[in-house]
C-alpha cells in the first residue's frame, strides 16, 4: 500500500530516494488530540483508522525535530498548511470540518443586564478552525454617552494543537464609555452608604493549615490545587499594569505537560507572560514533582495517567516522565539508599568491633511465580533490629537458569557484607540445597541455622498428601497437632539440640495415648497437664501397630529430617523477611515487569520505607481492654 499524507491539497507520496518523510499520528492521547485538532480531524475516529494515517514533513517546521533531523519532538504538532491552500486554489469545504462544540458541553452564558446577546464573531483565518463560545461577564462602571445600544460580542476560542487563542472584542461603544470587565459578580459599593457591606464570596479553609502568600513554602512543600482552565482565565480579564479592560486583547495559553503558560497584552500595549510553576533548570518544576510522587509511592505511569484521564488533568507525556526517571529519580534514590545503608552498616561494625556477632537472616523473592522469573532479590535482615542490612539482586541472563539465581545472589550479597569487616555469627535461611552446601563447604566458621517454619510447613505437607490415602485416614486429625509440636520443640529446647530431638521423639509415644515412658533406664512423661478419662477416652488415637502409626513414625524419623532438626536449635526464623517482601509488592508488583535499574531502585525504595518504620522502637497498640 502506498503511503499518502493525509492533509488535504497535498499530494505527497512515499517515494524511492525521497527527501520527504511520513510520520503515523501519535498514540499518546494528549498528542494524538492535539495532531487531530490542527488537521481539522474528528477526535473520535477509531484508532484503527488512525494507524493508516500519514502526514508528511512538509507540515512541520525545522524546530519540530530533535538533532537528528528524523524524529518528531514529543511536543511537536503539523502547523505548515497555509501554502498548501493557496496552492490548491480553494478553501476547505465547510462540511469536511469537524466542529468540537458538539463535544463539548453547552454553557449558560452570563451577561449582565444591558448587554444583549450576540451571535460568535466570524473568523476570515484561511485555514478553518473550530471555535465555540465562552461567556463573558461585563460590568457597566459608568453610563452610556451614545444612543446606540452597547453590544458585547461572545469572545471566540481558536483550538489550534495545544496553544488556544482568546479574543473578546465590544462593537459599537463609544470612546468615552467605560467597562470594567471584572471576575467577580459583586455589586458595586456606595461609598456613601456606610452601614453597607458586600457578601464575601464562600470560601473552603483549612483548619491549621493555612499559609499566607509572604510566608508560604515552595517547591516540593507548597501546596498545590486542581484548577479548571476556564476559572484560571478568569483572572487574566484586567491589565495588572494600568488597569484597563483587556478586551481586545490576545491570550495565548501553551501547555507543557502539567505546567500552563498564559502570554497576554492589553489595548495599550502592556505584555506579561504567567507561568503556572517556575522552571528547574529549564524543566517544568510540577513535572519533576509528579514523576517523583509517582515512583516515589511505588505507582507507575499507567496508573496516574489512567486516574488522570477520567477527569482530562494535564501530565508530562510518558517519553517525558521515563527521561525524568533515569536522569534525576534514579540517582537520587540510589545516593539516599546508600546513605542510610552506610548508617546501618557503620553500627555493625562498631557492634563487630566490640566482641558481638552479628546474627542475619536471609530469604530469597522472585519477580514472577513459577519457574520463569526474570529477577531474583535476595535479601539479610539484622535481626536484632529488623532492618535489611544489604541486598543482591540476580538477572537470570546472570545465571544457568532462574531457580540458580537464588545461591548466587546469597553468596554474593554475604561476601559483601563480610568484606565490610562485618562479623557475622548465624545466618538463618530456607532448607535451600544449594544455599546448604554453600554454608557448609564455604563459610564453615557461620552457624547456619533453618527457618522452623518452613520446616513445619513442609512436614505438614507430606502428613496431608499421606492422609488423602484411604489406609492412613486416621492422620487427618493430627495434622495440625504434629505441625505445632514440632514448633514448641525447637522454641523450648533453649539451644540444646539433644533436648530438641528428644522432646520431638516424644511424639511417638504421645499419638498412641501413652503419656510416661520409660527410655534408657529413665522415665519421662509429656509436658501436658494430665487428661481426664473423659478426654483420654474421646481422644482419636492411633494404635501402635496400625498403617496410619507406622507411616507417621517413618516421617517422624526421617534421617534428613532428624539432621536439619540440629540446625533449628536457636530458633531463629524469617517471619520479618516475609513482612518485607509483603511490602515489596507495593514498589515492585510481580504482575508487572521493570528494567533492572528501575526494579533495583524500586527496590532501594522499598528497602528504605522498611527500615525507616523499624527505626524507632515503637509501642505494641493495645485495646481499649488493654489487650493486644
Amino acid at each position: 500500500m502506498v503511503i499518502t499524507c493525509i492533509v488535504k491539497g497535498c499530494d505527497n507520496k512515499e517515494k524511492v530516494y525521497s527527501a520527504v518523510m511520513f510520520h503515523r499520528i501519535p498514540t499518546h492521547h494528549i498528542q494524538r488530540r492535539a495532531w487531530l485538532a490542527a488537521l481539522n480531524k474528528n477526535p473520535k475516529t477509531p484508532l484503527m483508522t488512525l494507524k493508516k494515517w500519514h502526514v508528511c514533513s512538509e507540515h512541520f517546521t525545522p524546530e519540530d525535530y530533535t538533532c537528528t533531523g528524523t524524529r518528531l519532538k514529543d511536543e511537536a504538532t503539523p502547523t505548515i498548511f497555509k501554502s498548501l491552500t493557496q496552492q490548491s486554489g480553494s478553501s476547505p469545504n465547510a462540511a469536511e470540518l469537524y466542529d468540537v462544540q458538539q463535544d463539548l458541553p453547552e454553557q449558560e452564558e452570563n451577561f449582565f443586564v444591558g448587554v444583549p446577546h450576540s451571535t460568535p464573531q466570524k473568523h476570515r483565518a484561511e485555514e478553518p478552525t473550530a471555535t465555540f463560545k465562552v461567556p463573558l461577564s461585563v460590568q457597566l462602571t459608568s453610563p452610556l454617552r451614545s444612543s446606540k445600544p452597547a453590544v458585547a460580542l461572545a469572545p471566540t476560542w481558536t483550538m489550534q494543537s495545544e496553544t488556544h487563542h482568546i479574543e473578546a472584542t465590544v462593537m459599537d461603544m463609544s470612546a468615552t464609555s467605560v467597562f470594567d470587565v471584572s471576575m467577580t459578580s459583586e455589586p458595586a459599593v456606595d461609598t456613601a452608604d456606610t452601614s453597607f457591606v458586600p457578601n464575601s464570596s464562600p470560601s473552603t479553609t483549612t483548619t491549621g493549615s493555612s499559609s499566607s502568600i509572604s510566608g508560604q513554602a515552595r517547591g516540593w512543600k507548597e501546596r498545590k490545587w486542581i484548577v479548571n482552565e476556564s476559572k484560571l482565565l478568569e483572572l487574566f480579564q484586567k491589565c495588572t499594569t494600568c488597569g484597563a479592560a483587556m478586551c481586545d486583547l490576545n491570550q495565548t495559553v501553551t501547555q507543557f505537560g502539567s505546567r500552563i503558560n498564559i502570554n497576554w497584552q492589553c489595548s495599550n500595549g502592556h505584555m506579561g507572560q504567567w507561568e503556572s510553576c517556575p522552571n528547574i533548570r529549564g524543566m517544568a518544576e510540577n513535572n519533576l514533582f509528579a514523576a517523583a510522587a509517582t515512583l516515589f509511592t511505588g505507582s507507575t505511569y499507567t496508573d496516574i495517567a489512567d486516574w488522570a484521564g477520567l477527569f482530562n488533568l494535564q501530565l508530562p507525556l510518558e517519553s517525558t516522565f521515563y527521561n525524568i526517571q533515569a536522569s534525576y529519580l534514579l540517582p537520587v534514590i540510589e545516593k539516599s539508599y546508600t546513605q542510610q545503608e552506610n548508617i546501618i552498616k557503620a553500627r555493625l561494625i562498631c557492634q563487630s568491633e566490640d566482641g558481638e556477632g552479628v546474627q542475619l537472616s536471609g530469604d530469597g523473592r522472585s519477580d514472577s511465580p513459577g519457574h520463569s522469573s526474570k529477577y531474583n532479590t535476595y535479601s539479610f535482615m539484622d535481626d536484632s533490629t529488623n532492618q535489611i542490612v544489604g541486598f543482591e539482586m540476580m538477572q537470570v541472563s546472570q545465571a544457568s537458569s532462574s531457580v540458580a539465581m537464588e545461591p548466587l545472589a546469597f553468596r554474593k550479597g554475604l561476601e559483601k557484607i563480610l568484606d565490610e569487616g562485618i562479623d557475622v555469627k548465624v545466618v538463618t535461611t530456607d532448607r535451600h540445597p544449594s544455599i546448604r552446601k554453600i554454608m557448609r563447604e564455604e563459610y564453615p566458621h557461620i552457624i547456619h541455622q533453618f527457618d522452623p517454619w518452613h520446616v513445619a510447613k513442609g512436614f505438614k505437607k507430606k502428613m496431608v498428601a499421606a492422609s488423602n490415602r484411604k489406609e492412613y485416614n486416621d492422620l487427618a486429625p493430627w495434622v495440625r497437632s504434629v505441625s505445632n509440636h514440632m514448633w514448641w520443640s525447637c522454641c523450648t529446647s533453649k539451644g540444646d539440640a539433644k533436648e530438641l530431638l528428644r522432646r520431638w521423639m516424644s511424639l511417638q509415644h504421645h499419638i498412641t495415648g501413652v503419656h510416661r515412658w520409660e527410655e534408657n533406664g529413665m522415665e519421662y512423661r509429656c509436658f501436658h497437664q494430665d487428661l481426664s478419662a473423659e478426654e483420654q477416652r474421646t481422644k482419636r488415637w492411633l494404635k501402635g501397630n496400625s498403617p496410619a502409626f507406622k507411616a507417621l513414625q517413618a516421617m517422624i524419623m526421617d534421617t534428613r529430617l532428624i539432621k536439619d532438626l540440629q540446625q533449628m536449635t536457636l530458633f531463629k526464623h524469617t517471619g520479618q523477611l516475609e513482612v518485607f517482601h509483603n511490602a515489596l509488592l507495593k514498589y515492585c508488583p510481580k504482575r508487572l515487569h521493570f528494567q533492572y535499574p528501575s526494579m533495583k531502585a524500586r527496590t532501594m525504595l522499598a528497602i528504605m520505607d522498611h527500615n525507616e518504620n523499624h527505626s524507632t522502637k515503637r509501642e505494641q497498640a493495645t485495646t481499649a481492654a488493654g489487650g493486644y
